[in-house]
């Protein structure tokens, strides 16, 4: 991998965290700037069906983060791809959520795709599954 790959990767990952960081804290207004402004953008939160349109896509943040008292993420198994302009991270998100009704803990598998614009990686995909069963050994 050249150096220009590696930055690349590095640049994205650093995108991810932001998305994450901004969800952990709650704060709409960081949300919106790790997402790229444009109607083709997509989002399936775990167990929803998909949403499309910046507008929506950041309405339904919205109505996540009024729905917790507080989230964190463990993300494991993270990979990270970048092919010219766009690229995407995959993953395992361990979620922990705080309610009224308590902590709930949940997983997914994450893929998070970005693009390039303005000489900044913003997200244009957000896709969370539920998993409920791992099908696979650790080690195959």
């Amino acid at each position: 991998m050249n150096s220009a790959e590696w930055s690349s990767k590095k640049e994205v990952a650093a995108a991810n965290r932001r998305f994450y960081q901004a969800f952990e804290r709650q704060d709409l207004e960081a949300m919106r700037t790790a997402w790229l402004d444009h109607p083709e953008v997509r989002c399936v939160h775990p167990g929803s069906e998909m949403i499309v349109g910046t507008g929506r896509v950041l309405a339904s943040w919205a109505a996540v983060i009024r729905g917790s008292q507080g989230i964190r993420f463990d993300l494991t198994d993270l990979s990270v791809q970048v092919s010219g302009d766009s690229a995407w991270v995959c993953g395992i998100e361990e979620i922990r959520v705080q309610s009224q009704e308590g902590e709930r803990l949940s997983s997914a598998a994450v893929t998070n795709l970005f693009v390039r614009s303005g000489g900044e990686w913003k997200l244009l995909l957000h896709h969370a599954s539920p998993i409920s069963r791992r099908i696979f050994p650790e080690a195959v």
